[in-house]
């Protein structure tokens, strides 16, 4: 947010819709005006701007920018980061290809990628026809219809978790309100671009991203704790696979999947009939097994075993017998029986 001497001045200025549309077959033009409307971007079009041909639509209500993208020839584009906004695209129609950091997210119109203001961005397509729909929300828009939403301050930026589906039923939902903005886009004469309609419509956009989209916020805006969906907890599950030899609370499994640590237990409850931390041990346990399975006579039992979380020797030993139904020493046997150990 800004400070001004005229507010009456502000927020005239923001009610006036800024559009913009062009189409250029100069790669330089398209870099420069894309940038403007989006971010500072390099425009990567290969070896040759032969047949280079670029369109964008957009317009800006309220401080949000919704714009429709379009490049005759196969392109990547690659920005630092957002820094003070967050971005929402997918494509109408055709196929995306959207990075940001190390998370890759595979466009479509089912599918839309959420960029927050940290780290460097990437999109690469336009191989065959394909309109990309952007949305860009200044973090400072965003955090205002989130504490609006909260009814009180928000302490943590939004984190949202990088992808959303569309074909949800939410998602169908948010959809249709972008879509609302694009008709402004469109039809200068649109209804949705008076200024009391494009502030609804924009709020309508900004706080269904929020309700809709999992982010870190979701459990709190939905009101209640019981027990979260299958997904959240296959999230958590996905980091315990992959973190398996760290350490791990269950306030980092709820945290990685945007969930409070009661909703996660309670979705362990319901769809699993077991909870996080139970689960976490099995997959240890899995890992001490097999690697007692392939390892030599002369492996320490106990020192496989904290390297995988489990450095008392005697309950290890209770829950491995339970599980499987022997004890570690007979797995370790049983590696030197195997043909050609």
């Amino acid at each position: 947010m800004h400070d001004t001497a005229d507010p009456a001045a502000d927020d005239r200025a923001q009610a006036a819709p800024i559009r913009l549309a062009v189409s250029s077959n100069a790669p330089d033009e398209a870099s420069e005006l894309g940038g403007r409307v989006w971010y500072p971007h390099r425009l990567d079009i290969g070896r040759s701007a032969a047949g280079f041909q670029w369109r964008v639509n957009a317009i800006n209500l309220r401080g949000v920018t919704v714009g429709l993208l379009e490049y005759g020839t196969p392109v990547k584009i690659t920005t630092g980061d957002l820094e003070t906004a967050y971005q929402v695209n997918f494509p109408r129609f055709g196929r995306l290809r959207f990075s940001q950091g190390n998370h890759v997210v595979l466009g479509s119109p089912s599918v839309a990628a959420i960029h927050g203001p940290v780290r460097a961005t990437g999109i690469q397509g336009w191989s065959e026809p394909t309109q990309l729909l952007g949305l860009k929300i200044p973090t400072s828009v965003l955090h205002q219809e989130l504490e609006a939403l909260l009814g009180r301050s928000a302490r943590q930026e939004v984190a949202f978790e990088g992808s959303f589906d569309l074909t949800s039923h939410r998602g169908k939902e948010w959809r249709s309100a972008v879509e609302l903005l694009v008709a402004g886009l469109r039809n200068p004469d649109s209804l949705v671009t008076a200024p009391l309609m494009a502030q609804a419509a924009v709020q309508y956009a900004v706080r269904g991203l929020l309700l809709s989209a999992p982010n870190n916020y979701s459990e709190e805006l939905a009101g209640d704790t019981e027990a979260v969906g299958s997904a959240a907890v296959r999230r958590a599950i996905e980091f315990m696979e992959s973190n398996a030899h760290l350490p791990i609370t269950l306030e980092a499994l709820a945290t990685r999947a945007f969930v409070s640590p009661r909703a996660l237990q309670l979705g362990f409850r319901k769809h699993l009939d077991t909870t996080p931390m139970d689960h976490l041990r099995t997959i240890r346990l899995r890992r001490v097994r097999s690697e007692l399975l392939s390892a030599p006579a002369s492996t320490r039992v106990s020192d496989v075993a904290a390297r995988w979380g489990f450095p008392h020797a005697g309950r290890f030993a209770i829950h491995f017998a339970k599980t499987f139904g022997e004890s570690p020493s007979q797995t370790l046997k049983k590696s030197t029986e195997l043909p050609g150990l």
